[in-house]
């Protein structure tokens, strides 16, 4: 670990680059790295900030606009 360590200070005095950051150490057997990231949670019709978006633009325009149109409807009814 010290070797690590002595490496990654290393890279970071004499890296050329301003936002370098060193890669992480790989998981050793014993301890294997687990990822922690939480899955994404699932999309909600109602939730317009959540909501997936076509990959077809002409069906994206229409959600845009849907949304939009449900936002404004939902801010001036309450």
């Amino acid at each position: 670990m010290k070797k690590y360590i002595r490496d990654m200070i290393y890279d970071l005095k004499n890296s050329k680059e301003k936002d370098f950051i060193p890669p992480a150490p790989k998981g050793g057997k014993e301890n294997p790295m687990v990822d922690l990231t939480p899955p994404p949670a699932p999309a909600v019709p109602q939730d317009l900030s959540n909501q997936e978006l076509s990959k077809n633009a002409e069906e994206r325009v229409k959600q845009l606009d849907y949304q939009a149109f449900e936002s404004e409807r939902l801010q001036t009814d309450s």
